[in-house]
This record gives structure tokens, C-alpha cells and sequence, in this order.
């Protein structure tokens, strides 16, 4: 057990360092913690919203079937929070794409939407995968009624901890555009990652995702 501990410990301090930028020498604190899921959000100079970091365990669950999800764009209006539409809008291939998000924010606040280009990598070693995220603000049109967020970077962690076991990583930070409450801003850096997590948790438990299988993806051996 000790291991293990000191083993995640050593995970999330890389896994936090994925975001290089000029908040990197703000200390995390930890806000929200339960369902085996804990946020931690820092503050971002010269920004209205927090930079956020979720983490979970999964126990007994294949890199592949976190990739499903991803892979399976139909699917992130069930898992990723308050996401009301999505669509692929360029795939390079499997690790390289474009898509395209839209969220419900709460009345006064217009819905917002995101172009966001992922890249997927996967150490060769570790085999722990990576998937960073990136704004395209410009890539597409404005859409009435709708405030297109103009920076993000973000990135998606999958890192095998033995066993098994996948520690998962969910860190982002945004600019929200136009007008957003810093109560309203501050409140999504807390419920998008602790619900998407925890929505994500359950879907992938679905046999479409459980059994899937990808020639892309590198499974750690089982322990013997």
C-alpha cells in the first residue's frame, strides 16, 4: 500500500507538470474531493478563470477503452459536462484532430463554443498516454447566439499505475470570452472536471468501450 501511495504521488507531480505556462509557479489547492475523483484549481495572471486539474483511479481498465471515448465523438455529450454538441471536424488520423464543442453555460451567460486540436502521443517506456489540447478559435466561423473561447490548452493523461490500474489527469485552462461572473467562471473550473470525470468513469464501463481494441495503443503486459 505504502508503494503504491509513494507511486501515485510521484504520477500526479508529472502529471502536473503536462501545463507549462506563466501560472506554473502557482500552488495548487485542492478544492473538491470525493467519488475517488479530486480537483485542484490555481490562479492564472491576468485571467477570470482558474486553471483546473482533476485526477482519478481506474481500477482494472485498458488504455484502449479511454481511447473509445475519445474516439467516439457521439459520445461526448454524455460524458463531458454540460457539452450539448460535437462534431469531428478534421481527422489527420487516429492520434491528430479537430473538433468542434459546444456548452450550455447558465442564464444571463451565452453558451460557449470550442475549436479545439488534440494531438495523442504515448511514451514508449512508460506508455502512459497523452493527449494535449490546444484553441483553434479561427478555424471556423462565429455561431450566433454562441461566444467562441478564444485561448485554451489543456491535455488528457492516461498513466499506467500497475497492476492494472490507470491513473487518469484531466487539467485545462481557458479565457471564457465576452462577460462570464468570476463566481459562474470559478464554479465551472470545479463541476466540469469532478462531473466529466466522473461521467467518463462510468461510460467507459459500457462493453462498446470496455472490449474495444486499437493497433495504436500499447496495453501494459500483466503483472505476473
Amino acid at each position: 500500500m505504502i508503494k503504491k501511495i509513494a507511486c501515485a504521488a510521484a504520477l500526479l507531480i508529472a502529471a502536473g507538470s503536462i501545463i507549462v505556462d506563466a501560472s506554473a509557479q502557482s500552488e495548487w489547492k485542492l478544492k473538491k474531493k470525493g467519488n475517488g475523483i479530486e480537483v485542484y484549481v490555481r490562479d492564472v495572471p491576468g485571467s477570470k478563470l482558474q486553471e483546473f486539474k482533476g485526477t482519478m483511479y481506474l481500477e482494472k481498465t485498458r488504455l484502449s477503452s479511454l481511447m473509445a471515448a475519445f474516439d467516439d465523438t457521439s459520445s461526448y455529450t454524455a460524458w463531458m459536462y454540460e457539452c450539448i454538441d460535437a462534431k469531428l471536424l478534421k481527422q489527420f488520423n487516429f492520434h491528430e484532430r479537430i473538433h468542434h464543442i459546444v456548452t450550455h453555460a447558465p442564464w444571463p451567460v451565452w453558451n460557449r463554443d470550442l475549436v479545439s486540436y488534440s494531438i495523442c502521443r504515448q511514451d514508449p517506456k512508460t506508455l502512459a498516454i497523452t493527449i494535449t489540447l490546444t484553441g483553434k478559435p479561427d478555424y471556423i466561423p462565429p455561431i450566433p447566439k454562441t461566444v467562441r473561447i478564444p485561448k485554451m490548452t489543456g491535455a488528457w493523461s492516461f498513466i499506467p499505475a500497475g497492476s492494472g490500474d490507470v491513473m487518469v489527469v484531466y487539467q485545462m485552462h481557458n479565457e471564457p470570452g465576452g462577460s462570464v461572473p468570476p463566481g459562474i467562471a470559478n464554479m465551472a473550473s470545479v463541476d466540469l472536471p469532478y462531473n466529466t470525470l466522473m461521467r467518463l468513469r462510468e461510460l467507459i464501463k459500457r462493453e462498446k468501450y470496455a472490449r474495444a481494441v486499437f493497433a495504436q495503443v500499447q496495453e501494459p503486459k500483466p503483472a505476473k
